[in-house]
């Protein structure tokens, strides 16, 4: 519970969605905790706020072994997350792309000028301006998946960025 996840709508039911969470559980997102008091289920299709195949960031507000996640979206910079694209990395590689109080990934935010939405699931969510600064992004995220147990990861993370922005600068004005 508490956990920021990322997740995908894969059904709606008449008063709820079904999340694919990355987990062996499904989550649920009730109607009711998205939509104010207005919303009737026998005249409201819930799928105009949210369908299937929609990417959302959300809180776990509930769970235990006999109930599948109950999920949230009140809280800042949660909801339906828009455009980009979502990097699956393994869940215990999350903290070291966080970085110690955030240092790493605002490293690549500051870098990139990017949107990263971490799920503690595992799922990132990436937004840049266009699609060539979205896989430069997604190198650096694969760097420190793969190295995160080594040391100095943050100087090779801030010179493999430099080094293609050079290369993507170089491509724009004609010379490599």
């Amino acid at each position: 519970m508490g956990d920021i996840i990322i997740g995908k709508i894969i059904n709606t039911t008449i008063v709820s969605w079904k999340v694919d969470i990355n987990s062996a559980y499904v989550a649920t997102l009730h109607a009711s905790t998205v939509l104010d008091r207005s919303f009737n289920p026998i005249k409201d299709d819930i799928r105009k706020y949210f369908d299937i195949g929609d990417v959302i960031a959300a809180e776990i507000i509930a769970f235990n072994r006999t109930r599948d996640p109950v999920l949230s979206i009140k809280g800042r910079g949660l909801g339906k997350l828009r455009g980009g694209r979502i990097i699956e990395i393994l869940p215990a590689k999350v903290p070291r792309l966080i970085g110690r109080k955030g240092s790493m990934i605002n490293l690549i935010k500051n870098e990139t000028n990017c949107r990263i939405t971490i799920g503690q699931n595992g799922w990132v969510h990436v937004q840049t301006k266009d699609f060539i600064m979205e896989e430069i992004v997604e190198k650096v995220i694969r760097k420190i998946e793969q190295e995160a147990h080594t040391s100095g990861l943050t100087d090779r993370v801030k010179e493999l960025i430099q080094e293609e922005l050079n290369k993507r600068r170089g491509e724009k004005s004609g010379t490599i």
